[in-house]
């Protein structure tokens, strides 16, 4: 039990050294697996939640700028408030309520994203913080869907020299003609570093 013990401590302290020199680089490749969560703000009787896989592909032209695209399948629940309706009936003089309450649907829909990352990094630093913007369809099938575009800021922590943990949120505006509110994301992701040079 001991020797466990001390093997499972030395490789955590092995994992944590190579990690100060775990940073991307010029000409480096993110190979990353995403999971989001999003959901409507400011939209009084309706709300809308969604939780999206994605895949990203991204290529370090410098040490900091980092450009890429991605797929994505979404899991999307919407709830709309539904009014009652009322009809009298005479023979017993009394109102009667019908409906009301809400009303919800869930669908799935693949999509895709493009975006683009400016990273500040200090030498030798763990943690990288981030900020960044992107432009995102959430649905090919649907033509009326115009997209969204958003910023985002995050972290990535390198746990290992080519691997992190990647912690992000995004705000997004909807391009599609009158529809109101933003989208707020919230997403943690495992990023892997691949070389080519």
């Amino acid at each position: 039990m001991r020797i466990l013990t001390y093997g499972l401590l030395s490789l955590m302290l092995l994992m944590c050294a190579g990690s100060v020199f775990g940073q991307q680089e010029k000409g480096d490749v993110e190979l990353q697996l995403v999971g989001t969560y999003f959901a409507t703000v400011g939209i009084e009787d309706y709300s809308f939640g969604s939780g999206t896989i994605s895949g990203r592909v991204g290529y370090y032209f410098t040490d900091r700028f980092e450009l890429g695209i991605g797929p994505t399948l979404s899991i999307s629940t919407t709830t709309t408030q539904v009014p009652p309706s009322y009809t009298y009936d005479p023979n017993t003089g009394q109102v009667i309520t019908t409906g009301g309450g809400t009303e919800s649907n869930t669908t799935t829909t693949f999509g895709s994203y493009v975006f683009m990352v400016y990273s500040f990094m200090a030498r030798g630093a763990k943690a990288v913080p981030y900020l960044g913007a992107q432009y995102f369809k959430s649905d090919f099938s649907n033509s009326e869907d115009k997209g969204s575009v958003g910023v985002s800021a995050g972290l990535k922590y390198f746990f290992a020299k080519k691997a992190a943990i990647d912690f992000g949120g995004t705000y997004m505006w909807n391009l599609t003609k009158d529809v109101k509110g933003g989208t707020i994301f919230f997403s943690i992701g495992l990023s892997f570093l691949v070389s080519f040079s």
